[in-house]
């Protein structure tokens, strides 16, 4: 591990394909902000939706024939503008969405009424809130406040999409910048601070059960994906403030291993750019094996965190850059969204 530690993993271009399957036009007027998939009961059948965000509109789209889509609901915002769409898992027929400016300043779960004909929209949250995460058992994670009254959070929803109770975890004292749960590892939360510190929750008990330094080469770190294998923790981080060096290129995701008895890591594997490609990590998404990022060039670059290379570029399209990628989460396919309000539908395989 020692030996390998921080080997850049972007030599050679190991070509991926990307299909465009299906194109989709958001005409809300506002820019848009975010993309994702997720299932939606619609006249007694579960249908794979896609939900868009713009500043001040969520609009959810259902399928129709030969990859057309419908817009069916769309909730509205007046004052604070939509920041990100927040999932979680095990709940369908309810999105959650964070609104702010800079920072996120509410959480509102978004849904239907029961009769399907009009949009509700519930406040869950609010103040300074730091980082929020959907987790699977219905349940939405967040931590607000400042250093001295910090708080971390955890919702869980009922079958109906109602606020269901609210449970505590201890703070690290230390500012939270993500959460990820750690897949092999039950009721198991891990989080990213300011100070480059990973912490981990016993979400049974609230407990923090860990805090481990992962050092000091890149700043602001952001976890994307853990597991748990053999007793180590594998994460998946981005850099989105990391500098690019003659040696290892643009670090743009990297594969850590974390002992948690010891809080011991190291680094395992940087995913960088090919060579004659530059930018940095803005924004991107992390499903399975595959992590995908736009990057500030504008380009969408796919790696396979496996075989350790880039296997596809995706350019500009039209002279728009990209704005925003996510993975669907029940196949290969990818979406990806301009400003203008586009939203693009990729097979990859």
């Amino acid at each position: 591990m020692t030996e390998i530690a921080d080997v850049p993993a972007c030599d050679s271009l190991n070509p991926g394909t990307l299909q465009l399957v299906s194109k989709l036009k958001n005409p809300s007027g506002s820019c848009s902000v975010d993309v994702s998939a997720m299932w939606w009961e619609i006249a007694g059948f579960k249908e794979r939706c896609i939900i868009t965000a713009c500043e001040y509109v969520v609009s959810l789209w259902k399928p129709l024939d030969t990859w057309q889509w419908e817009k069916i609901y769309s909730w509205h915002f007046a004052e604070v503008p939509v920041l990100q769409i927040v999932l979680v898992p095990d709940v369908c027929n309810l999105v959650c969405v964070a609104l702010g400016n800079l920072e996120i300043r509410e959480i509102r779960a978004l849904l239907c009424s029961p009769d399907g004909k009009s949009e509700k929209q519930v406040l869950l949250s609010s103040g300074n809130i730091k980082a929020v995460l959907g987790l699977t058992k219905r349940r939405l994670v967040s931590s607000s406040g400042t250093l001295c009254d910090q708080q971390v959070e955890i919702m869980t929803f009922a079958e109906d999409g109602g606020s269901k109770e609210k449970q505590f975890l201890m703070h690290p004292e230390e500012t939270i910048l993500t959460f990820a749960e750690v897949q092999g590892m039950q009721e198991a939360l891990l989080g990213t601070t300011v100070m480059n510190n990973i912490v981990i929750w016993n979400l049974k008990t609230g407990q923090l059960l860990k805090k481990m330094h992962i050092g000091d080469s890149y700043q602001a770190s952001v976890c994307h994906k853990a597991y748990s294998e053999m007793g180590l923790l594998f994460v998946v981080l981005s850099h989105p403030c990391a500098k690019e060096s003659k040696l290892l290129g643009s670090p743009v995701f990297q594969l850590i291993v974390i002992n948690p008895k010891t809080t011991l890591s190291v680094g395992v594997m940087l995913y960088c750019l090919p060579q004659g490609q530059a930018g940095r990590f803005l924004e991107g998404d992390v499903k399975d094996h595959f992590a995908a990022a736009v990057l500030t060039s504008g380009t969408i670059a796919i790696w396979d965190l496996l075989l350790g290379h880039c296997t596809a570029l995706l350019p500009p399209v039209s002279d728009q850059n990209w704005s925003f990628v996510k993975w669907s989460g029940a196949d290969s396919h990818l979406l990806a969204g301009q400003k203008d309000g586009n939203i693009f539908v990729y097979r990859y395989y």
